[in-house]
């Protein structure tokens, strides 16, 4: 409340002001945004922390340019010069008026001319509580289309989103803020809720592929549970889901990722390796996870036939698939030209804005298990702009 007061009383023309509630948040807009100002509190979680003197410093490393103003009900000399020392160039004592840090601001301020023809605007970081329960965490899904004559649709990828005017509205970004927070599988599997049932209108058989960071694998029966429980309430066959493990962070404990995956092939969950080829790689343990599908990634599938290169690296793949009993989906189809090319290769699956954009389920529902029907969509799917 304080927090959001201060912004309000802050409110000017040319000045959008961006409110944070917990040092995770913070540091991320200050790599991903380098502030002119920030205004931090010595005391983040209680008197007897002196977190705004460690975030000076942090602030300083990644945004040396940022002016910050750090203010306390407790202003000893010793204590000013400590701030002033890591980076701090204005120390406020509380209770002081708000026109003292907006002169403050002001002073500090060498580009007022030129920002003051935009409008006032207020961004609040939302807290990982806030968002795991939050309607905003609605998924968008991309098709993943058979590349032979059928042009059946064999499912959808949800893709986890959050959709508020905020920084968050970046998924690297939201999933960098919880993994800070220690707290990845508890968003992860939010994702997983809202995605089954999101996705519970799609006509069968067509699958929903689900992304699973590996540090969900830590707590197995958590992940069972709310597959089922889930799956359950959309009226979703488990058949129908396909977990993809993502190949750029690595595995954890190899035995409990062996039982946890073995639990949900027998409850009817198939799994896909993500990403294959870029960062870690999962391939060691294809015999104990027994992917139904490898994905290549977009890195690779995008324009492969004009590039030597990657055409190399796409086959050697669709090779691997075969020798494990694998189906592959090419990632990053952009174009009729490469669709042709992988079908030409005998690549089974594809995906990317050739076939339709990520975009809202309810988009996707009336064509999402006729055969043909989301190529006839293509050209209307591509032109969707989502921001």
């Amino acid at each position: 409340m304080i927090t959001d007061g201060l912004a309000a009383a802050l409110e000017r023309d040319g000045r959008t002001i961006i409110t944070c509630n917990d040092v995770e948040s913070a540091q991320l807009i200050i790599e991903k945004m380098k502030p002119s100002h920030v205004v931090a509190d010595i005391h983040f979680s209680g008197p007897f922390g002196f977190e705004g003197l460690d975030f000076v410093r942090y602030a300083k490393r990644y945004s040396p340019e940022t002016k910050i103003i750090l203010m306390s009900g407790d202003t000893p000399e010793a204590l000013q010069l400590e701030a002033a020392e890591r980076g701090a160039v204005a120390f406020l004592g509380k209770p002081f008026e708000v026109r003292e840090l907006d002169a403050m601001v002001n002073l500090m301020s060498c580009s007022a001319s030129t920002s003051a023809a935009k409008a006032a605007k207020i961004i609040r970081m939302p807290l990982l509580d806030e968002i795991l329960v939050s309607n905003s965490l609605n998924p968008f899904f991309q098709p993943i289309i058979a590349l032979d004559s059928s042009s059946r649709t064999l499912g959808f990828e949800a893709l986890a989103r959050y959709r508020e005017d905020s920084p968050f509205r970046n998924p690297d970004t939201l999933f960098r803020y919880a993994a800070r927070k220690g707290r990845t599988s508890e968003l992860e599997l939010a994702c997983i809720r809202r995605s089954l049932a999101a996705g519970a209108g799609f006509l069968s058989p067509a699958a929903i592929f689900l992304n699973i960071h590996p540090d969900v694998f830590n707590d197995g029966d958590s992940l069972c549970s709310t597959l089922a429980d889930s799956a359950e309430r959309a009226r979703l066959p488990l058949e129908r889901i396909v977990l993809e493990i993502t190949e750029q962070a690595s595995l954890p404990d190899h035995t409990a990722m062996s039982r946890t995956a073995a639990k949900l092939r027998s409850m009817g969950v198939r799994f896909a390796l993500d990403d294959v080829g870029v960062a870690y790689s999962h391939l060691a343990l294809i015999d104990k996870i027994r992917p139904s599908f490898l994905k290549v990634s977009q890195h690779f599938g995008t324009d492969f036939e004009s590039d030597q290169t990657k055409l190399k690296i796409v086959m050697n793949l669709l090779s691997l698939a075969h020798e494990f009993h694998c189906e592959l989906i090419l990632e990053g189809i952009e174009s009729e030209s490469t669709a042709i090319a992988a079908a030409d290769l005998g690549i089974e699956y594809g995906q990317g804005f050739y076939f339709g954009v990520p975009a809202d389920a309810a988009i996707f529902r009336a064509y999402g298990g006729a055969p043909g029907s989301l190529q006839k969509q293509a050209v209307t799917l591509t032109d969707l702009v989502i921001v």
